[in-house]
């Protein structure tokens, strides 16, 4: 008998509301961001669109599937999803906010499934940035860094003093889904390295037991210049203590930064991986409306290649 593993199933709309509501871009406050719902809601409870202003609601439409292999084992899936706009501000403002959900579409229909943990461009300073990153070896100094940065304006800066290795560390919201094999499985980010290079590591822990509950994946950051690097969190880690819940992990820290040595980092990325394609189909105006206006688009979700799971 085929003993069967746990694998969560995606859901697109929660996958879509933090996609847009992670990497909207207000233009410097031109483009204000609107409220993003998820229908239905996740915790249940009655929006309150009356009150909410300009917002988009986010709804699936349902889920296709598509045999592809001669064994009938494997399928394509398609899951549409239907995004409403409503803007009350101004027309011009309704068609900005079309532009932006189209903008992150298309700029993020390779990498869908993607929620922007810190693109470091929401802070006014260092001492902002320091509220939310920190180092509990006392090796490290944090800061904003304002002239070198992978995308926006701003990045992180690491400097890890002579008296051991560093880290930065920070909590993760409540909203993003928990790690392996709870959803999220892939953690990416850009980083370098003064000089030379060091292995880093990647680490998911508790923050009520940093020592006792943690796993880390390790990966080696080198160049002068931002590169990409990612952490597989359903690969065996290089190092862990205490019986994994992923329920319980809350703070992601990046680990072993070597003494003497200055990391930026920037655009860190969490990840679920059940899609591999999001694809913008369309867009209408709705003209019946003389209070607001309003309009819909549909995208879809598409995986490939997935085996599905039968009795033995």
């Amino acid at each position: 008998m085929t003993t069967l593993t746990y694998t969560p199933r995606g859901m697109p709309t929660q996958l879509a509301k933090d996609l847009i509501s992670s990497y909207w871009d207000t233009r410097g406050g031109i483009i204000t961001k609107p409220t993003i719902i998820e229908k239905p809601p996740p915790n249940y409870q009655r929006a309150d669109l009356r009150n909410s202003g300009d917002h988009i609601l986010i709804s699936l439409e349902g889920y296709r599937n598509e045999y592809i292999t001669i064994g009938f084992q494997h399928m394509a899936i398609t899951a549409d999803i239907r995004i409403e706009l409503q803007t009350f501000t101004s027309r011009q403002m309704f068609y900005d906010h079309i532009d932006e959900v189209e903008r992150i579409i298309f700029s993020k229909q390779t990498d869908p499934t993607d929620y922007l943990l810190d693109g470091f461009e929401g802070y006014a300073n260092t001492a902002a940035l320091q509220a939310v990153w920190g180092d509990t070896t006392s090796n490290s100094t944090i800061s904003l860094l304002t002239s070198a940065r992978k995308y926006g304006t701003n990045s992180m800066r690491v400097v890890v003093g002579a008296g051991g290795n560093g880290e930065a560390y920070s909590a993760i919201p409540a909203t993003v889904p928990k790690p392996y094999p709870r959803r999220l499985q892939e953690v990416r980010f850009y980083a370098k390295i003064d000089s030379s290079s060091d292995v880093i590591g990647v680490t998911l822990r508790q923050s009520t037991n940093r020592s006792g509950h943690y796993r880390t994946w390790n990966t080696t950051v080198s160049g002068s210049n931002f590169s990409a690097y990612r952490a597989n969190l359903d690969t065996t880690p290089d190092a862990s203590a205490g019986t994994w819940t992923p329920e319980n992990i809350d703070e992601i820290a990046f680990t072993g930064l070597a003494a003497n040595r200055t990391f930026d980092i920037d655009h860190i990325d969490l990840a679920t991986t059940e899609y591999q394609f999001l694809q913008f189909n369309s867009f209408r105006e709705n003209v019946d409306n003389f209070n607001y206006f309003s309009g819909e688009m549909r995208a879809s979700y598409r995986s490939h290649g997935v085996a599905k799971d039968k009795l033995s």
